[in-house]
């Protein structure tokens, strides 16, 4: 009985090291920087984050959801992690923050190529309707809070695109390369343009639920992404995506 009841022990304390090191990261299919192929979960800053992570131990299981939904799972402790999300002063109570980021995104705004509208200020909107991804900051509370124009959301980046090109959308507010790569693979990159004004910019994290046991691995990602960024492995990922090492800013991924 006190071997098999040691043996039991073992075994438990094994699982419990074994969850422990198991990690589920949320986010929202994204791409080039995180979206499912045929072979499973890809992208940039998802094949980024999950070298990290394993090379700090962890097994990391992917799982793509609606923005707002990914949002409220690791909030609520259902996932220890989500990727690619904009600190704000809320989140940033909710979630923990490592102090690197995994790359750079710059929003602008698509409009189509025979019904151009001006922009370089927010005030050039007024009375337009801007098609919008539910749930987003856009790294600009000015225009989250604008009230001289519609802000009109749209279930997919993908339908955004469509209904400006029918006509349903004066212009659409996406990440630039996001919206260059769904155009492509839409077929209708001929029919878009974008200003090269940028309506925000942000920086991209991967952040972890606020719980004790992930305070320190929060802690160590920040270091170990900074010291991967150094490496050919991290240049060669970013070069399978088409992304470009920026020799001024050393692991920046500058849309």
């Amino acid at each position: 009985m006190k071997l098999t009841g040691c043996l039991l022990t073992i075994c438990l304390i094994y699982s419990a090291s074994s969850l422990a090191d198991a990690l589920r990261v949320v986010s929202e299919p994204w791409p080039p920087y995180v979206f499912e192929d045929r072979s499973g979960p890809a992208g940039v800053d998802l094949e980024v984050a999950g070298h990290v992570l394993r090379a700090l131990g962890h097994e990391v299981t992917w799982d793509l959801l609606p923005w707002k939904r990914a949002l409220r799972t690791v909030e609520f402790g259902d996932a220890q992690a989500i990727l690619d999300i904009v600190p704000t002063a809320q989140r940033i109570e909710a979630l923990y923050f490592p102090d690197e980021h995994l790359s750079t995104n710059d929003t602008v705004l698509f409009y189509h190529r025979d019904r151009p509208h001006p922009f370089d200020s927010l005030a050039d909107l007024s009375g337009l309707t801007i098609g919008v991804a539910p749930g987003y900051t856009y790294s600009s509370a000015e225009f989250t809070e604008a009230t001289h124009f519609i802000r009109e959301p749209a279930p997919s980046f993908e339908a955004n695109l469509l209904k400006l090109i029918r006509g349903r959308l004066d212009m659409v507010a996406m990440d630039r390369r996001v919206g260059l790569y769904l155009a492509q693979q839409l077929g209708i990159a001929d029919q878009l343009a974008h200003h090269s004004t940028a309506l925000s910019s942000g920086k991209l994290y991967l952040a972890f639920h606020r719980s004790d046991s992930l305070e320190k691995l929060a802690q160590s990602f920040g270091p170990a992404l900074r010291a991967f960024k150094q490496t050919a492995e991290y240049a060669a990922i970013l070069q399978r995506y088409g992304e470009a090492v920026d020799a001024g800013a050393q692991g920046t991924v500058l849309p």
